[in-house]
């Protein structure tokens, strides 16, 4: 239809296509997660799992950590929160910003999984290899969180193991004798714009990138007519402004933190 149309009307329909597509593409990476906090801890399954249970540690800084724990088999879920500070006597919930400028708290990630696919020792294995901890930091130890006897048990015998192996990380050569085991307390699941982090800003970079060398004219010299070259440029640099301040306005949208 465009092609048998009057060139002008070719140009400015095309151009629209471009802007409506990168339009629509950047509202669905900066668009706030449509399940409401509760129902993002849930597992994806329709139905509830048996042998579901629920283990919690601290992993370094939570955004990579959670990821790589979903991609573990046997695990439904994982969270990002905030845990390790059993006498918090605060009158709210705490916020990033309280967990960065405090020496109590610990990033943490907390794992659905099915005992029936991975066994709890089995877990302990992925969470080692997978964190990110640094040496001296309370928000960013390494620490196991047991929430039943039987949890402790595993996990001080995994630990016994480890140190008696002389256990290290195979990717950095961390020593297993950094993982502390810390009584369970109170876990705050973190705002929902920590919640699948690299998932999320992965595809963000992504379109950012090709939207920044289209603004910059990247590609107008592969466009014969400069009109419409400028006004992809035009309509590319709004956008990154949009999305830019959209990626703002999210972290107030979507600062909720629950308590789980």
């Amino acid at each position: 239809l465009i092609t048998k149309m009057p060139s002008r009307y070719g140009r400015s329909i095309g151009t629209g296509l471009c802007a409506a597509t990168a339009l629509a593409s950047v509202a669905t990476a900066f668009s706030p997660p449509s399940l409401p906090l509760s129902a993002r801890f849930r597992p994806t399954a329709n139905t509830a799992l048996s042998a579901e249970r629920t283990a919690t540690f601290g992993m370094g800084c939570f955004w990579a950590p959670a990821e790589s724990m979903r991609k573990v088999p046997g695990v439904t879920n994982a969270v990002a929160g905030y845990t390790g500070y059993p006498d918090y006597a605060g009158s709210g919930t705490p916020s990033y910003e309280s967990v960065c400028y405090s020496r109590n708290w610990v990033e943490g990630v907390r794992v659905t999984y099915d005992d029936d696919v991975i066994s709890y020792p089995q877990l302990l294995d992925a969470f080692f290899e997978a964190q990110e901890p640094k040496v001296g930091s309370r928000q960013y130890a390494s620490v196991i969180f047991p929430s039943t006897e039987g949890q402790r048990s595993e996990a001080e015998q995994w630990l016994r193991d480890g140190v008696e192996a002389s256990r290290t990380r195979e990717k950095d050569g961390v020593p297993v004798q950094m993982t502390q085991i810390e009584p369970e307390s109170a876990f705050y699941m973190a705002e929902g714009y920590h919640q699948n982090y690299w998932e999320k800003w992965r595809i963000r970079y992504g379109i950012g990138a090709v939207l920044l060398v289209v603004s910059s004219g990247g590609i107008s010299s592969f466009i014969p007519d400069p009109s419409m070259a400028h006004q992809l440029e035009t309509i590319a640099n709004g956008v990154v402004t949009a999305g830019c301040a959209g990626a703002i306005l999210e972290r107030f949208l979507d600062s909720k933190v629950v308590k789980l």
